[in-house]
């Protein structure tokens, strides 16, 4: 009977280092494979602004010598750009939903690729004009599906401060976009007879499409949608946690039912007002994104390179804005999104008034860019991210983060239009006042949402 029980307890303890062994090992590859899927879609959303931001450095370029371009027709080719980028916000959202981030991005990038490509061989205004509209369907995959997977492996309760070191990407993209587009120009450029120097255009395209080329092979090496489908069980049993619901009292859409799904978020009203509340916040930077460029040289008198760089500190300032805004909201706001929000859109409000006053240094140029950019992003990231995976629920991230992304787009529309009817060489004043006043209507928009944070069920 004794050789017997401790035969027993020699199988218990066995039995329970086994077990053990395989928590270790499952927590190291839920671990590894969930900053795995971070890195890979941190690296896809900031290589997508390398094509993205190409037309906004050539502008200048295209407005004269041989394309010559008007002002006019260059903010509609950024208002064609964004209204497909918008209606693809609504379109890939529920497709991601449905069939995976994966598909959606590979397809997206291979596009983004081929409009680059045309872009760079253009020369009259409708093949501008047909290239950027097909730029805008491809980059419309990138958001909702990079944020769809970030949602499947990161949960609520760390969701504010991973997102926010995540929505880096785009500020990275945006800040190496910008210069790389425009030494590419100055590099491959010529001298003029007089000893100027012209810059060449098309490799503004064309570098940036090789760089995303190489990004496609690496997502379709590594990138997995959720942990499902690598045999981990869902992030939120992972971590002990409830899992999110869409609105306050449904429960969650059985799974394959597109509409219903649409429909649980559509019928949230804190998914409204944080779409509303972003579409002047996109407003506001996508002018700055479209236009900055032009807007520095066209008030200091630099050349390609020096303005991309000036208006890159923008995304660097961003860069710190989203950090601190994610992780304010999860360790000192209890995952309440709204609070910091609105704080740092009154802070971006006043900075954009600086924008009013005439500047003569570049020092002072980029001092402005930098604190837009911190004041500006995090909201940002908030809105088209951390928020509306909150509200939208892991089920529904896809179309909850296009939705809100999609409206938001349509003030992009405006503000890749507006500068190019409501400035001039030597005057900004008027749209800088609008981008202001919006931004104020955007803190007020949120602020219903002051306490709120998502419902969630056990």
């Amino acid at each position: 009977m004794i050789a017997t029980a401790r035969r027993c307890d020699s199988l218990a303890l066995a039995a329970s280092l086994v077990f053990a062994v395989e928590h270790v090992l499952t927590n190291r590859r839920y671990e590894r494979s969930r900053w795995l899927a971070f890195g890979v879609t941190w690296l896809v959303y900031a290589s997508y602004y390398l094509t993205r931001q190409s037309f906004s450095v050539a502008k200048k370029a295209l407005g004269e010598g041989a394309v010559g371009l008007s002002r006019q027709e260059l903010g509609w080719i950024d208002s064609l750009y964004q209204i497909t980028y918008s209606l693809g916000q609504f379109f890939f959202g529920p497709l991601v939903d449905r069939y995976g981030a994966r598909r959606i991005l590979l397809g997206g990038m291979l596009l983004s690729i081929v409009a680059a490509l045309g872009s760079g061989a253009s020369r009259v205004f409708l093949a501008f004009a047909a290239f950027g509209a097909l730029q805008g369907v491809a980059q419309s995959t990138g958001w909702t599906a990079c944020a769809k997977v970030m949602s499947s492996w990161f949960s609520l309760r760390e969701r504010g401060r991973v997102i926010g070191l995540w929505c880096t990407h785009y500020t990275v993209g945006a800040a190496i976009a910008a210069p790389l587009a425009g030494w590419l120009m100055d590099f491959y450029g010529r001298s003029s007879p007089g000893g100027a120097s012209i810059p060449y255009w098309p490799a503004a395209f064309w570098g940036p499409a090789a760089i995303l080329a190489v990004v496609v092979v690496v997502t379709w090496a590594l990138l997995q949608n959720r942990p499902e489908d690598v045999g981990l069980p869902p992030i939120e049993q992972y971590h002990g946690e409830p899992q999110s619901v869409i609105g306050e009292t449904s429960p969650q859409p059985a799974e394959g039912r597109a509409w219903t799904l649409i429909g649980e978020v559509l019928g949230t009203r804190s998914v409204w007002l944080l779409a509303l509340a972003y579409f002047p916040v996109k407003l506001a930077r996508y002018s700055l994104y479209f236009w900055g460029p032009m807007f520095v040289i066209e008030q200091l008198g630099t050349d390609a390179f020096t303005s991309a760089m000036t208006t890159a500190l923008m995304p660097i300032g961003g860069m710190l804005g989203v950090i601190a805004t994610g992780y304010i909201s999860d360790n000192w706001l209890q995952s309440r999104r709204a609070p910091v929000t609105i704080i740092s859109l009154l802070a971006g409000a006043g900075v954009m008034l600086m924008a009013l006053v005439e500047m003569n240094s570049p020092l002072a140029m980029g001092v402005v860019f930098f604190l837009v950019g911190l004041f500006l992003y995090g909201p940002d990231s908030m809105l088209s991210a951390t928020a509306a995976i909150d509200f939208g629920a892991k089920r529904g991230a896809g179309a909850a983060t296009g939705f809100v992304n999609g409206i938001g787009s349509l003030g992009g529309v405006l503000g890749g239009y507006l500068p190019g009817v409501m400035t001039s060489e030597h005057d900004w004043s008027g749209f800088f006042a609008i981008s202001v006043a919006g931004i104020l209507l955007a803190a007020l928009l949120l602020t219903p949402l002051w306490r709120a944070v998502p419902p969630t069920r056990r």
